[in-house]
């Protein structure tokens, strides 16, 4: 039989429409399997929502649905970090990447580098993470007309850019990123969205210490939690909070939050576990029981490293050497301590932060520059509107030119105040210096007329009384031991003034020799010897070991510690100098204003193109670090 022509075209067209509502179902069958998955998720599945990916991501594949599967690609990387499955869910974010850019969907790139960075941040990676979150940001930034998705996504970049910023403990920033989180929350009427933005609000205000801010806000976390029964959520509330109440020593509070939080704690949900025993270690660490302390921080270590992200896995290393030493097992203690300075150092390299600032710094200055750029587009519109409709064509030039010259004269005076206030830093320092020198040259002397002086006049009347009363063999023996007083006053002078260690044997046996003769009076001080210490030139030894004198003796007039610690430890072309006390220690945003010499020591290691960096709080010692580069 033949068909007409007419009636080919027609069953032609047929199976083209069959086969468009086929393709149109099978597209819609990927995103229920997408929603599916995440529902089950959410529910606490984490099998049965990880075969609906599967599912969702063998169909699009097949019918060959690119948005479906980028779809698949960016929830899947999401569902896989948050099982700490971090190395797949940065392959799987890295495709997403890839596929949103052959699409050309920025919305979806965005979204992917932020998920990049979440697992770069989680390894530890903090650099990389950085840039990654700020190439997203920028890119949620440039879209001109934001959806409600748009501007919900870009509260997660800033949310993760704060969850960043505290690991570096920028404080500062990181509630700053916090708060623009929350805002844009708010803006969406997104009360779940702004639960999560309060997490970092509340961590950055416990870190400030300004502890009753960050309680209202972990109870409102906690509130919203139970309201739309987020358990994780009501779990970093419950854990906040144990914190915040550790931290103001209210430890039957802390320790009640804690317990709440353990009794929600669920296999389905991995990585919270971790945080209740790192707390409970803690408070009874605080409290004084170590032993108990000791036994939740084998609990917390065996999870934490398989499941804390590197940056919460450094204060896990700290806490523990606090507690292995309080209970006396020193040799764990400095094991876990030098697992801490290594992580650390990888963690917070002072080129890292320095990177990560300046990638900061250019985002708000890219931000703020677009915001100006609009501004000029909207004024741009208006003058030409004006131009249509008036004569004032030459005012608004002249106010164009007026705004050029505010700008450029406000950027003179900025330049020109920065480069007064370089000066009078530097001027700072010389003047804390030569303070410092004109202290000790103080010190020596008052240690020559009130020890040697006063001893040698006491032999001066003893032979005089002698000579008078004629009894010069009965008072020579006495005579004799003033004069030794005298000579021992003359030999611990010497010592610090010019070190005989310093100059035969080197900046350690120095260091080691002033320690011991430091000990006593109810102060032990531990010296720390780890690695060969290089030769230096003579005045940088002597300036490292006046250091290291003045610190120790800070300690000894001021802190009202027991025992101390002096650590040397050379590592290539750096020196690492530590000196750490369990005193009364002292409030860093409020430090004493005589007595410390804290100027004086930072202009001595700035002029030896050191570094460092001092530790402290009230009634928690403290800790100062130095670290400078031999030159040989």
């Amino acid at each position: 039989m033949i068909l007409n022509r007419p009636l080919l075209i027609l069953l032609a067209l047929m199976m083209v429409l069959s086969q468009g509502s086929v393709l149109a179902r099978d597209t819609t069958i990927v995103l229920k399997f997408i929603d599916k998955a995440k529902e089950l998720h959410k529910k606490g599945k984490p099998d049965s929502a990880e075969y609906y990916f599967n599912q969702a991501n063998r169909l699009s594949k097949v019918i060959g649905h690119d948005n479906g599967r980028l779809a698949f690609l960016g929830n899947y990387s999401v569902f896989l970090y948050e099982q700490l499955r971090y190395e797949e869910a940065l392959s799987f974010a890295q495709q997403s990447l890839e596929l949103s850019m052959k699409l050309g969907n920025r919305a979806r790139a965005a979204a992917a580098y932020n998920n990049i960075s979440l697992q770069l941040q989680a390894m530890g990676k903090l650099e990389d993470a950085a840039k990654n979150l700020v190439k997203g940001l920028e890119i949620s930034s440039s879209i001109k007309k934001p959806s409600n998705r748009d501007l919900s996504d870009r509260r997660k970049y800033y949310n993760n850019l704060s969850s960043l910023m505290l690991d570096l403990n920028d404080v500062k920033k990181g509630l700053e990123y916090a708060w623009e989180s929350h805002k844009l929350a708010q803006r969406l009427n997104d009360t779940l969205a702004m639960g999560r933005s309060l997490v970092n609000i509340v961590v950055a205000e416990a870190m400030s210490r300004d502890f009753g801010s960050a309680e209202r806000h972990a109870v409102r976390l906690k509130e919203i939690a139970l309201k739309y029964g987020d358990v994780q959520m009501e779990i970093k509330a419950h854990n906040n909070l144990g914190d915040i109440y550790r931290m103001q020593k209210k430890y039957t509070e802390s320790l009640r939050s804690f317990r709440k939080a353990a009794s929600l704690l669920s296999p389905e949900f991995p990585g919270n576990e971790v945080y209740v025993l790192s707390g409970m270690s803690s408070v009874n660490k605080d409290m004084g029981n170590f032993s108990i302390a000791e036994g939740y921080f084998h609990r917390a270590m065996e999870l934490g490293k398989e499941q804390l992200p590197k940056p919460q896995l450094l204060e896990l290393y700290l806490s523990g050497s606090e507690i292995k030493e309080g209970i006396g097992k020193f040799r764990e203690a400095l094991e876990l301590r030098k697992m801490y300075r290594s992580l650390a150092d990888s963690l917070k390299d002072r080129e890292t932060h320095r990177s990560i600032q300046e990638l900061e710094l250019k985002y708000r200055t890219m931000e703020h520059r677009r915001s100006i750029a609009e501004r000029d587009l909207m004024i741009a519109e208006q003058n030409t509107v004006l131009e249509r409709n008036s004569k004032w064509v030459t005012v608004s030039i002249s106010i164009a030119v007026l705004l050029a010259w505010g700008i450029m004269f406000i950027r003179i005076v900025g330049n020109q105040k920065r480069k007064r206030l370089e000066l009078d830093y530097e001027r700072y320092l010389l003047e804390a210096q030569l303070n410092g020198e004109e202290t000790e040259r103080a010190r020596t002397a008052r240690e020559l007329h009130d020890g040697v002086a006063s001893v040698l006049s006491a032999a001066k009347i003893r032979i005089y009384n002698a000579a008078v009363t004629g009894r010069e063999k009965k008072a020579l023996p006495e005579i004799g031991e003033l004069i030794e007083v005298a000579v021992r006053e003359i030999r611990n002078i010497s010592h610090n003034l010019a070190p005989e260690f310093l100059l035969r044997e080197g900046l350690a046996c120095a260091v080691e020799s002033f320690c011991h003769r430091i000990n006593g009076n109810g102060l032990s001080i531990d010296f720390y010897l780890i690695g060969d210490i290089p030769r230096f030139e003579r005045t940088v030894e002597l300036t490292l070991y006046r250091t290291v004198q003045e610190t120790v003796t800070n300690m000894v007039k001021h802190s009202g510690a027991t025992e101390g610690i002096v650590q040397l430890e050379a590592n290539g072309s750096v020196l690492r100098i530590t000196v750490e006390d369990n005193g009364v220690g002292f409030d860093k945003n409020n430090p004493p204003r005589k007595g410390l010499g804290l100027s004086g020591l930072a202009s001595r290691v700035s002029n030896l193109g050191g570094t460092i960096e001092i530790r402290s709080s009230p009634g928690k010692g403290t800790t100062i670090y130095i670290e400078i580069c031999s030159v040989q």
